[in-house]
């Protein structure tokens, strides 16, 4: 009789059971060579245990310490700045005006007003009311608190001129009522208060105590010293330019806007 041949289940199963010892023993070294390797590259570990602090932390601290890390590179120097929006060759785009004040809020009285009016932010960014004083901003100070910003600009001055006329100091003391109630609230949020734009004879003519506002500018200067915040002149950009004035000449036309808007942001570093 012929003898049966061995079927291949007959074999011998240690082979199979060292292959995959080995290849646990090599993965095991690899392992070992990879967590080396990476446990000297301590900024790559550092940004790991960041970025997994950042997924836990509540989101509008996150948005805040991300805003933290854009870049913040300016122009040489102010004059350069400013020559570059007024001659148009750094003006933000329309595009790029929103993404440079995602996060942030403007707040203000009916020139602010006018940035939504000519499309270029939302009210999710700009909060102002026609005919607003600081002094009674006290609901939009509300709603810019609720919105939980990065940054804070404050534009406030016009309608208070007529309302304190000569006494500065009244202007500034409500100015300073406001600016406590956003630094307790946001306390990690930079503020931005931008001057009052300077205002033709004609309007002056027409509302006497409108011829104030060198003395409300020099008084909120100081103010921002005080307190912590950054004063913005904006003066440049309607100085020996009329035609940037509407017919009543204490409001701005359209064209003013891409040129102040893209100076804030260039300031704040947006």
């Amino acid at each position: 009789m012929k003898k049966k041949r061995k079927r291949k289940t007959d074999l011998p199963v240690s082979p199979v059971i060292l292959i995959p010892a080995a290849l646990i023993t090599i993965t095991g070294v690899i392992l070992v060579s990879v967590s080396s390797s990476f446990h000297k590259d301590a900024p790559y570990l550092e940004n790991v245990q960041r970025l997994q602090e950042l997924e836990n932390e509540d989101i509008s601290q996150t948005e805040k310490k991300l805003f933290a890390l854009k870049s913040t590179d300016k122009p040489a120097s102010l004059s350069d700045m400013q020559e570059g929006i007024t001659s148009e060759n750094a003006l933000l785009s329309d595009v790029e005006i929103r993404q440079a004040f995602q996060g942030t809020v403007i707040l203000g009285d009916s020139i602010t007003e006018s940035i939504v009016e000519y499309g270029y932010l939302d009210t999710d960014v700009v909060v102002s009311k026609r005919g607003l004083s600081i002094a009674n901003a006290d609901e939009q100070i509300d709603t810019a608190i609720g919105l939980h910003p990065n940054v804070i600009f404050m534009a406030f001055g016009s309608n208070d001129l007529e309302s304190y006329e000569s006494d500065a100091a009244a202007f500034i003391d409500a100015y300073r009522v406001q600016i406590k109630k956003l630094q307790e609230a946001l306390p990690d949020s930079p503020i931005y208060i931008n001057g009052i734009l300077p205002l033709l004879p004609s309007a002056i003519e027409e509302i006497p105590a409108l011829g104030y506002y060198p003395e409300y500018n020099e008084a909120l200067k100081a103010f921002c010293e005080e307190m912590g915040c950054t004063f913005i002149d904006n003066s440049f950009i309607t100085e020996n330019n009329e035609g940037l004035y509407e017919p009543d000449g204490e409001h701005v036309i359209q064209d003013f806007y891409p040129q102040w808007l893209t100076f804030m942001a260039e300031t704040a570093g947006l």
